[in-house]
């Protein structure tokens, strides 16, 4: 967590000398993006089981590097929405008597983070009243929420034979995810210009979580590692 601090720390005192080395002006503007959010699984008796649809909203910044505009740093403050379903296996028993079975027990996992990226974008020169761009780097999310609709087991009192399974619904279970996300963001697009600065943002961008999602969580005496990634349409507008 502190070296997540340091980067934040140095990239925020960048911003200034960034911009002094240009005549380009600083950007702000707000984006709304749809997603489909899922959850990757790395850890044995632990499989992805579905998509959420989800979104992501909040304030963009770009500071231009160079003199051209081509390059900038780019970055923003997002409330991020979204999670995905996981399986994980379950051995059991209903009586003495009787065979050992195998079910999946389901998990529905909602998330909630404030999102921090930290990109280089990188646009071509004016095409018309469009530029194109490509979008790098790194995003820190820090988990605000998290709720989840799960099965579990009803044991007998002895605690060695299950008799049923019940859902449990709305459940608060942020105690069981880290605070601290880190995703790589790939993304590209385009920008019409409409005049000055005002310039409308249209693309696709993915965030590839990895760090584990997670936290004291084991399946089968082993952490069990679940990473969060979303693929949105991402729709801005600068002013």
């Amino acid at each position: 967590m502190k070296k997540v601090f340091a980067i934040l720390a140095v990239a925020l005192i960048s911003v200034p000398a960034l911009k002094a080395q240009t005549d380009e002006a600083a950007r702000f503007g707000i984006k709304i993006s749809p997603s489909t959010a899922w959850l990757r699984s790395d850890s044995r008796g632990l499989k992805s089981d579905g998509n959420l649809i989800g979104y992501t909203f909040g304030l963009m910044a770009e500071f231009p590097i160079g003199t051209t505009g081509n390059y900038r740093f780019s970055t923003g403050l997002f409330l991020n929405n979204g999670g995905g379903g996981y399986t994980r296996d379950y051995s059991f028993t209903a009586g003495p008597n009787e065979a050992i079975q195998n079910r999946p027990l389901k998990t529905e996992l909602r998330l909630r983070y404030i999102d921090l990226p930290l990109t280089m974008k990188m646009m071509t020169n004016e095409i018309g009243y469009i530029r194109y761009y490509a979008q790098l780097g790194f995003a820190a999310g820090f988990n605000i929420r998290a709720n989840a609709d799960f099965e579990e087991p009803i044991l007998d009192p002895s605690g060695f034979y299950t008799l049923g399974f019940r859902t449990i619904e709305q459940e608060n279970v942020s105690s069981d995810v880290n605070l601290f996300r880190g995703g790589l963001v790939i993304g590209g697009g385009m920008e019409y210009n409409f005049s000055g600065q005002t310039a409308l943002l249209v693309g696709v961008t993915y965030n590839n979580g990895f760090t584990n999602t997670l936290k004291g969580v084991e399946i089968e005496d082993r952490r069990a590692r679940l990473f969060y990634d979303y693929l949105e349409l991402t729709l801005g507008i600068f002013f």
